[in-house]
């Protein structure tokens, strides 16, 4: 009986002790969520007051400026005569750097050259192969970037076109067409 006593005692000792070691060595549990909330860049760009980022292909209003000359009508190109046309770009909702992709068309009329660009009224940088590639950077942000691009109707030994060409054309048209693409792309790394 005594045997029986000293292993129920035993047990009971190891049952306790277990319980007591079981406590000082648990494991520690804990669940936790959390939610990211993260912000997509803008990317919103208006050109001439018209938003090309929605899908739709749009047609842009661009009004030419004929140089004034003495020799020929206001606002009328004659040979010789020089003008520009002014490209808005308002990237204020624009929240990364991009590349501008600008192609320019004139398959129309060989004379009329479109010679040169600039940036912000910033110094005229001559087109070369009717192209212009640009990269905008990111630094803070960005606002209303105007693109003007200047245009001329060549009158000299080097025109394509000789004087009897440019009236015939001058007097089967009333004007001529200057196609201007645009595509602007993301920067990424």
């Amino acid at each position: 009986m005594k045997t029986r006593f000293k292993i129920l005692i035993c047990i009971i000792v190891l049952a306790f002790s277990l319980s007591i070691i079981s406590t000082t060595y648990s494991r520690y549990a804990a669940d936790a969520t959390g939610e990211l909330a993260l912000d997509f860049a803008k990317w919103q760009i208006l050109i001439n007051g018209e938003d090309i980022t929605s899908g739709n292909v749009r047609s842009l209003n661009i009004t030419p400026n004929i140089i004034p000359n003495e020799n020929v009508a206001a606002g009328k190109l004659a040979p010789s005569s020089l003008g520009y046309y002014d490209i808005e770009i308002d990237a204020t909702n624009v929240d990364t750097s991009f590349d501008l992709h600008l192609t320019l068309e004139n398959e129309d009329m060989a004379d009329l050259m479109i010679k040169s660009y600039s940036i912000d009224g910033g110094e005229e940088v001559d087109i070369q192969d009717n192209e212009i590639n640009e990269t905008f950077n990111y630094d803070g942000g960005f606002g209303i970037i105007t693109i003007r691009i200047y245009f001329e109707w060549y009158d000299t030994d080097e025109e394509e076109m000789d004087d009897e060409e440019d009236s015939n054309y001058a007097n089967t048209h009333d004007g001529v067409t200057i196609t201007t693409n645009l595509s602007f792309e993301q920067v990424t790394q």
